[in-house]
């Protein structure tokens, strides 16, 4: 049996299988309808198991919101940070293609109809530093500016990467757009990382671009 009727769906920002079970208890039957919604178009598939449908996302008027309000609940915890929100402040002199995110959980990403959903995982003790904005039917995670740039700078120096000028001119970063305060506010991170590596990084960018 196939269920046409999506009106009481299409009213949410986004749903569950779990949630669908009100409509189709026997499950191989709402296997069925959900690969029918989506073959038809009818929904649109987040990740497994999360679904919005095409005739809400079709109705939005502001999409970057509600694209931003999804990549929240994609998956949680999370915030909005690194180059996404970098590009929103002209930070970065290269398109971005994606939203970014920080998480506690593992490193992941989710590629679907709408957009590619990038998470990046930090230690609980760095996932901070975020604001947030009434949106919906909730609140949107978004990393402060300076914020974006530690988490950006964090995970690019954390690993085995080379410290030095050129590098850190390679990243292509408009420092004209930071101001020094905002600048002591990314050095207030970096010493709470308890990091030698990235306070480096951050001490050497100083030099580079603060120094005056």
């Amino acid at each position: 049996m196939i269920i046409r009727d999506l009106t009481k769906l299409s009213n949410l920002f986004f749903f569950s299988k779990n949630s669908l079970r009100a409509l189709e208890k026997n499950e191989e039957k709402l296997n069925f309808n959900i690969k029918y919604w989506i073959k038809t178009g009818k929904i649109i598939s987040l990740k497994n198991g999360l679904y919005i449908t095409k005739s809400r996302w079709d109705k939005e008027i502001n999409k970057d919101l509600y694209l931003e309000y999804l990549a929240n609940k994609i998956y949680e915890p999370s915030y909005l940070s690194l180059e996404y929100i970098m590009n929103k402040y002209s930070l970065l002199t290269e398109a971005v293609y994606g939203i970014t995110s920080i998480t506690t959980k593992k490193t992941k990403s989710f590629v679907n109809g709408l957009a590619s959903f990038n998470y990046s995982s930090m230690t609980p003790d760095l996932f901070t530093g975020y604001e947030t904005t009434k949106a919906f039917d909730t609140f949107i995670f978004t990393a402060s500016k300076a914020k974006a740039v530690f988490d950006y700078l964090y995970l690019r120096f954390i690993k085995n990467t080379p410290i030095n000028k050129k590098i850190i001119e390679e990243l292509r970063i408009n420092w004209e757009n930071i101001t020094k305060s905002e600048f002591k506010n990314i050095e207030g991170y970096a010493n709470k990382a308890k990091s030698l590596k990235v306070k480096q990084v951050i001490s050497l960018i100083k030099k580079m671009y603060y120094a005056a």
